[in-house]
């Protein structure tokens, strides 16, 4: 208590460790609440996972592939509007292509699907849809994987294409086999997809974003120190008090002090530095291969693999993505340029593939997502194409740190310490769409704080009386009727 009176007044009131999505969005609405605010980013640069390098002229995505699932309806999209973050969404202008058969097929809406399932598989993809969308999902089947759920509703064998759609799509979006997701979170994530809208390409990438995130952050007296690596969270009598840090260029540490601490790295790295520990991308690998894992580290991530071609031609003829379901591995395919050119050099194109890891043999899975831009394009592929990069995202750089369904609540066993990112995604909200959301989680909770703090002082609080100001509802499920025929959006209108 000492400690906390005696602090300086130019103290924070607010750590944030991780310059990521999260943590900026974080730290942003922070500040709009008027509290100091210092971001910590161990890395020269932030964004996480979502931002870019300029490599031969191209925006090369750190992590996501510049999309942003729910688009310009979408709750990230919410968030900066109100932050007054200026952003600029591409909606999708299709529900997708579907590569089988040996070509591809574009679908405008739903109903496009037709062409590649043909009369029989269709009539049972309205079945599961109304399974999925009128009907309560029973509580026996919740729990249930989706792939057994689906081998319940329909004859597996006799429709491959049908379970290749649910299939490509579970890898791309959520990087899960159909194995590793709940019927219930599939039925949820799903429905928001389609009450949302289209998915959207971010106007000059997700390096443009970040930017503007983090100079709406020093614009509004916000702090951020690169290069600064959290050596331990500091606790006092259970409450937190600050954190230790090096600054890895001069290799100075400092203690600094403030009662709140938001942490956008994970909760396996965030209980380690309670510990006073470090977890490294070698441990975590190390620990997997020989099966060995402590509780901590027994965490079930979403893992893939990303490919960024360059191509002398467009591949993909529209702004939304094409999922393969004629493939080894490669689930699905954008093409970002078709809405921002800027993201590759004039008269080129940027195509980004995305798999899910299935072995341990990182080199087979490169080679066979070879295999698959090969047999997708034929000879164009050789002719037109270069391959930039081919990254991997396991270990403690996944593609989420929780697999979707498995997410950790904000809130911590430690008063003043809160979870925000992509382990931290409620339920039915995916990739950066469940970020934000996480955001929203811990502000509500930081109300509710607040107002028990009120109420002390006042004896008038009651649970009953707190109502959630920040998660965002979903919009009407009526929304999801338009997608029958097109993808709602601003595609026609930009």
């Amino acid at each position: 208590m000492q400690e906390r009176e005696s602090r300086p007044t130019s103290a924070p009131d607010a750590i944030v460790i991780g310059g990521g999505l999260g943590g900026l969005l974080s730290a942003a609405q922070l500040l709009q609440r008027n509290k100091r605010v210092i971001v910590l980013e161990r890395l020269p640069h932030c964004g996480g996972r979502f931002t870019a390098k300029t490599f031969q002229g191209v925006q090369v995505s750190t992590g996501a592939v510049h999309m942003v699932p729910f688009g310009s309806s979408g709750v990230l999209a919410g968030m900066l509007r109100r932050l007054r973050v200026p952003h600029r969404f591409f909606d999708a202008d299709v529900f997708g292509s579907f590569h089988v058969h040996g070509q591809q097929y574009r679908a405008r809406g739903l109903l496009g699907v037709f062409k590649f399932l043909g009369p029989r598989q269709f009539f049972w993809f309205t079945r599961v849809g109304y399974l999925m969308f009128f009907r309560p999902l029973p509580a026996r089947e919740s729990h249930l994987p989706f792939d057994l759920w689906l081998q319940r509703h329909i004859d597996v064998k006799r429709n491959p294409q049908l379970v290749a759609f649910f299939e490509r799509i579970s890898r791309f979006a959520l990087s899960l086999e159909l194995s590793q997701v709940s019927a219930a979170e599939v039925v949820r994530t799903t429905k928001n997809m389609l009450r949302y809208g289209a998915p959207a390409i971010v106007d000059g990438g997700c390096a443009a974003l970040t930017g503007q995130l983090e100079r709406h952050i020093s614009q509004q007296g916000g702090e951020i120190r690169l290069s600064c690596e959290v050596l331990q969270i500091l606790q006092d009598e259970g409450h937190v008090t600050g954190v230790r840090v090096r600054d890895k260029l001069s290799g100075k540490e400092e203690v600094l002090v403030a009662p709140l601490v938001v942490s956008d790295i994970g909760p396996r790295a965030t209980n380690a530095l309670l510990d006073n520990r470090k977890i490294t991308q070698a441990e975590v690998l190390k620990s997997k291969a020989a099966k060995e894992e402590e509780a901590d580290l027994a965490l079930h991530e979403a893992v893939g693999l990303k490919v960024h071609v360059l191509s002398d031609v467009s591949l993909i003829p529209h702004k939304g993505i094409m999922y393969c379901l004629d493939t080894q591995r490669i689930a699905g395919i954008v093409q970002p340029t078709n809405s921002d050119p800027r993201l590759a050099p004039p008269g080129k194109h940027l195509i980004i593939s995305h798999q899910v890891i299935q072995s341990n043999n990182v080199e087979e899975e490169r080679a066979l997502a070879l295999a698959d831009l090969r047999r997708l394009f034929g000879e164009a592929f050789d002719k037109h194409c270069q391959v930039l990069t081919m990254g991997t995202y396991r270990g403690e750089w996944p593609v989420n740190r929780l697999a979707q369904g498995e997410d950790v609540l904000p809130v911590t066993s430690t008063p003043g310490l809160y979870l925000v990112g992509d382990a931290v995604k409620p339920s039915g909200y995916l990739m950066v769409e469940g970020v934000a959301q996480s955001v929203n989680q811990f502000l509500d909770l930081l109300d509710l704080v607040d107002q028990e703090q009120g109420a002390v002082r006042s004896k008038t609080f009651s649970a009953r009386t707190h109502r959630s100001r920040n998660v965002t509802s979903p919009p009407s499920r009526l929304n999801a009727i338009r997608w029958l025929w097109k993808a709602p959006g601003n595609s026609g209108k930009i």
